[in-house]
């Protein structure tokens, strides 16, 4: 019956055209996206702050911190998105998340594997936890998925229940950073079976989308507590200081 599915959706990929998951206009082959959706979005990297991966301007320095880093230090060692947050990046997310398009983690985790670390042997891959509740509700953990992705590309090893979200948090839409933190709170614990198991680890922790980093913040106290060395953020969207919030409940998953 497995096997009988997966010809199934393989023919049905054959048959179907590829659509861009921006704006879901048909796309030529050799890429997800359209040519216009392409160029709209705004792929992130270097030069940016050492501390929290914040894009600068201009080059100052592999060492340099931006303001807010360097007036609070943060617990992670770096945020690697793949795309500035906004309305367009998060189509794609809440297509994946709320649509059911989970064709599109693997699109996501591709264009995340310019940010991996030179070095991978020690580094696991995990993702931020839903709680059980809204496992069922949705059926899938979009991060998780993501995760998986990544590992099948590079041969990491992906664990994808190190943390356990053991207290369900409200929606975190349209709460400020604050507010978030607090909901947050101690939602996230360390799974019994990992406790002393991290020591000397590195962790990439994968999240969908990065906003104010409430929820990040929160697994990789954790995580570090638990005996991670090392932990960065890898993310498909991230928003930018100063950066408008997108309009998600405007957003339509039919494309």
């Amino acid at each position: 019956m497995a096997k009988g599915s997966h010809i199934f959706y393989r023919m049905l990929n054959w048959v179907l055209p590829e659509r861009c998951p921006c704006c879901g206009t048909i796309t030529a082959a050799g890429g997800p996206f359209c040519v216009s959706c392409w160029q709209k979005l705004q792929f992130l990297g270097p030069p940016w702050c050492r501390g929290c991966a914040t894009p600068f301007d201009f080059d100052r320095g592999a060492d340099a911190y931006c303001a807010s880093c360097i007036a609070q230090p943060p617990r992670h060692d770096g945020i690697r998105a793949a795309v500035k947050y906004d309305d367009l990046s998060a189509r794609v997310a809440l297509r994946l998340k709320y649509g059911g398009k989970i064709g599109l983690a693997r699109v996501i985790a591709q264009q995340l594997l310019r940010h991996l670390p030179n070095e991978t042997d020690q580094v696991i891959i995990t993702p931020v936890p839903l709680h059980w509740t809204r496992i069922w509700s949705r059926s899938f953990n979009q991060s998780a998925l993501i995760g998986k992705q990544l590992a099948d590309l590079t041969g990491i090893t992906f664990v994808p229940d190190i943390l356990l979200r053991h207290k369900r948090t409200p929606s975190m839409r349209g709460l400020d950073h604050k507010r978030r933190r607090q909901a947050v709170g101690s939602a996230f614990i360390l799974h019994p079976k990992y406790k002393g198991k991290l020591k000397g680890r590195k962790i990439i922790l994968i999240d969908d989308v990065l906003t104010t980093g409430a929820t990040s913040d929160g697994c990789v106290a954790v995580l570090k507590r638990g005996g991670a060395d090392w932990v960065q953020i890898f993310c498909w969207a991230r928003a930018l200081r100063g950066g408008k919030t997108p309009a998600d409940a405007a957003i339509s998953f039919n494309a």
